[in-house]
């Protein structure tokens, strides 16, 4: 009897464990995107708001499922340099799915797009290996402007 207690007992943490991490992974940053008491003082200028917002995203962004859509709506409001690898990586993984859920993922692909020409001022489109080849020979060795909200480009580029 003893040892179908310790069992049950073990499987009841376990579960715990899972839901505990599930809430602190895909949970907590969605909400804490959509927060409206975060979002308002974040669009005044508040920088903690903001950091909070963008680490949030920044999260969604790194896992393979979770509302993209919050988080690039947040990164276009909020987004900087440290947004440009997540969008890059989202965006790839967005490519990879398979054919057929392909016209699902058309809304995000062209949503995470617009994030990355926001922030860049560059237009690969959804070109994903083209954002990471500019990114790894040129993007990251960029100043970013933070009044303006984008990299500083080299004259003449577009």
């Amino acid at each position: 009897m003893r040892k179908g207690r310790t069992i049950g007992v073990t499987v009841l943490i376990f579960l715990c464990v899972i839901i505990t991490w599930v809430y602190l992974e895909f949970i907590l940053p969605v909400r804490t995107v959509c927060d409206e008491d975060l979002r308002y003082p974040a669009y005044q200028g508040d920088y903690r708001s903001r950091k909070k917002i963008l680490d949030a995203s920044h999260k969604i962004l790194s896992h393979r499922i979770g509302n993209y859509y919050a988080a690039f709506i947040a990164i276009n409001d909020f987004g900087n340099k440290d947004s440009i690898p997540y969008l890059i990586s989202a965006l790839k993984r967005l490519h990879q799915k398979p054919y057929n859920e392909m016209s699902d993922n058309l809304f995000y692909i062209i949503h995470c797009s617009n994030c990355l020409w926001k922030i860049t001022g560059m237009e690969f489109k959804g070109d994903y290996e083209a954002w990471e080849n500019w990114w790894e020979q040129t993007g990251k060795h960029l100043p970013f402007d933070e009044e303006k909200g984008q990299l500083v480009l080299p004259e003449g580029t577009k």
